[in-house]
């Protein structure tokens, strides 16, 4: 009796220990609390593109527990370069401005500045930036550094609906902004389909997860793999394209 005993508890043991063993590796990375439509609170849900992409791909690496959380942006940098945070998303790529992130993962989605414009104003097409836009009242956020906008007219205004609404009462002929921000609020906005087009896109910018330089825990080489992996497969599948068109109402 005492022998069976002995060789249930061992058994157990070595289940548990088994359990144990290969239990999910608990991980955090860090993202913006304000960069709609990307990653930002919506009431007390994390919500946003780079938010959806990335716990889809995270529920396919089986062998992590991925926690998202959701931070001002400078917080988010500031710990990744002190080694405090694991990895954050989604930074551009720019390793001589950010050296202390390393490696960077396989590209996201692409960012970037669009024209939109009443559909009067793109009777004629305009895909050249800038030069099919000189003449035109443009409007664009306070603030924001539009490539290449020099002769130009612009009109600067606190945000896309109130840019929008200008678009729409004929006050500016086109609205520049990121492509997805635009597209975002116009949903939000109940804008008929053909009211306003997009004229052309001006720029591009990848997104990435960016891991830190200073936080190497053993597992990080197989985390970076694993999760370029599942990147790369969501892409070729147009996964990634359906997550953002879904977002975006389209």
């Amino acid at each position: 009796m005492k022998k069976l005993v002995y060789l249930l508890v061992l058994t157990l043991t070595i289940l548990v220990g088994a359990q144990v063993s290969h239990a999910a590796q608990k991980v955090t990375v860090y993202g913006e609390n304000a960069y709609i439509p990307y990653a930002f609170m919506n009431g007390n849900t994390k919500d946003g593109i780079y938010v959806k992409i990335l716990q889809k791909a995270f529920a396919k690496m089986k062998d992590y527990d991925v926690t998202i959380e959701l931070v001002p942006w400078k917080r988010a940098l500031k710990l990744v370069e002190t080694g405090r945070a694991f990895a954050c998303f989604a930074p551009y790529y720019r390793p001589k401005q950010r050296p202390w992130i390393e490696p960077w993962s396989e590209p996201i989605i692409k960012e970037g500045f669009a024209a939109y414009c009443r559909k009067d104003v793109l009777s004629s097409p305009r895909p050249n930036w800038p030069a099919d836009y000189k003449g035109l009242e443009i409007g664009t956020i306070s603030g924001y550094a539009v490539p290449n906008k020099k002769e130009l007219n612009f009109q600067e205004a606190a945000d896309n609906e109130v840019n929008l609404k200008k678009l729409l009462a004929g006050r500016i002929d086109c609205f520049v902004n990121d492509d997805a921000s635009v597209r975002y609020s116009m949903k939000q906005m109940n804008i008929p389909s053909g009211k306003i087009l997009k004229g052309t896109q001006i720029s591009n910018e990848n997104g990435y997860l960016g891991f830190s330089k200073a936080n190497n825990p053993s597992y990080k080489a197989d985390f970076v793999e694993k999760f370029n992996a599942v990147i790369t497969e969501m892409k070729n599948s147009g996964e990634i394209d359906k997550i953002v068109s879904d977002f975006l109402g389209e």
